[in-house]
């Protein structure tokens, strides 16, 4: 860390690093199961993007959304230029510099809590998909770039994993996301089983929106599952990491299906037991390497 992190930037990678420890996420964010040289820098990536999406999520920014995310980008911007900013923004600004990150990638992010604040509704597979290429792919290309992946195939199964995680985050928080007048099952999948969006959005339950429920799940498997190969390219601890990150998704579906997909009323979740159960299978995993 010392290596790669300036004297007057550590405070604000701590920041960064306090932030990625203290939210619940389904998939490790910054762990212990990454390098320390670049834990900081991951979390730098985390906290830039946490706090964007808090931006566009939580009640307590109604009515000044917009506002502040145009504000981060303009703080991202000047740090970028070496200008005053706020901490976490300094510390990943210095990231995307030191690992050559296209600025690209994280105002992809923004664009995407921008959409979130203006598009509700998505008609296909394939509009979905669109915006899981500016909310999701985007932090799994940065996390590549950091540990020092630029091949263009490995970035490639990188989108098919963080998109279909992306998708997997949508199911197990679909009553959240109703409460907040989102709707991510795509209008056509209602019209091909039958679901009213109305019954749908109020909470009700019914066998066609199970079904429903269940093809969205076998579909986001089967798309999370094409980016696979990635991890036979990598090495060391990343792999782990990696490997976590692909098991709790895995086992998110895995419980949206023991629930006979009620997700309307109940939202999966790991629990100790779950992480725990993943530690043992790396380890099975890493000795049988």
């Amino acid at each position: 860390m010392d290596s790669l992190i300036p004297s007057h930037l550590k405070q604000a990678y701590g920041q960064c690093q306090k932030l990625a420890f203290g939210h619940y996420e389904n998939f490790p964010v910054a762990s212990l199961l990454l390098s320390a040289e670049v834990r900081p820098h991951v979390a730098a990536l985390y906290a830039f993007a946490r706090t964007a999406d808090d931006f566009a999520d939580e009640d307590r920014f109604e009515g000044r959304r917009l506002l502040e995310i145009n504000r981060w980008e303009r703080g991202f911007k000047a740090a970028l230029g070496g200008k005053k900013s706020p901490a976490a923004l300094q510390a990943f600004a210095h990231t995307v510099k030191i690992f050559k990150i296209p600025p690209d990638l994280p105002l992809a992010l923004l664009r995407a809590f921008r959409m979130d604040l203006s598009q509700h509704r998505y008609s296909t597979w394939n509009s979905l998909l669109d915006y899981c290429r500016h909310s999701a792919n985007p932090v799994g290309r940065m996390v590549l770039l950091i540990h020092g992946y630029r091949e263009e195939k490995l970035h490639r199964y990188s989108d098919f994993i963080c998109s279909g995680l992306q998708l997997i985050n949508f199911w197990q928080d679909t009553a959240m996301d109703i409460k907040r007048g989102r709707l991510y099952y795509p209008r056509h999948e209602l019209k091909k089983f039958g679901v009213r969006e109305k019954d749908f959005c109020s909470g009700k339950d019914s066998p066609e929106a199970r079904r429903m429920i269940q093809s969205a799940v076998d579909y986001s498997e089967k798309y999370f599952q094409r980016g696979l190969p990635l991890l036979k390219e990598i090495k060391g601890r990343f792999w782990i990491e990696l490997r976590a990150t692909c098991l709790g998704g895995q086992e998110i579906l895995n419980k949206i299906r023991r629930m006979d997909y009620q997700t309307l009323s109940q939202r999966p979740k790991l629990n100790f037991k779950d992480k725990i159960s993943f530690v043992l299978t790396l380890l099975k995993s890493t000795l049988g390497k």
